[in-house]
């Protein structure tokens, strides 16, 4: 048994990193409603749905989960339709469209040749 620095508190201290980003994501959507008022709503609304699937994947899920993956390739997808939609797109939010986009087919594509395969094939 390894007894790493990582191993003892590698866990425990992403977890703190994690939650301490997804406390100011909600802070500053808070602001930024009470900011810019409605117009704000869209991206507020992706931005917490983020950090409540990074906080859900740390504390029930887990990171490698198919589950997982699906819902943040979905907030990426949010993302970026969200920026287009607003009119504050860049190149960051055409890739982060592009790349989420690409990244959920291939992970639904493989779902669906998973199910295909007889049960005692698949993993």
């Amino acid at each position: 048994m390894s007894d790493s620095l990582y191993d003892r508190y590698g866990r425990q201290v992403i977890g703190g990193i994690i939650l301490a980003l997804a406390g100011l994501s909600i802070v500053s959507g808070y602001f930024r409603i009470g900011q810019e008022g409605l117009a704000a709503v869209g991206e507020v609304a992706v931005s917490l749905y983020i950090a409540g699937v990074v906080l859900w994947g740390l504390l029930d899920e887990g990171f490698d989960t198919f589950r997982f993956r699906v819902a943040l390739y979905v907030g990426m997808v949010a993302w970026g339709v969200s920026d287009f939609l607003v009119g504050t797109d860049s190149m960051v939010s055409l890739i982060v469209l592009v790349v989420g986009t690409v990244l959920l087919t291939r992970a639904l594509y493989g779902y669906v040749q998973q199910q295909r395969k007889p049960v005692y094939e698949r993993r």
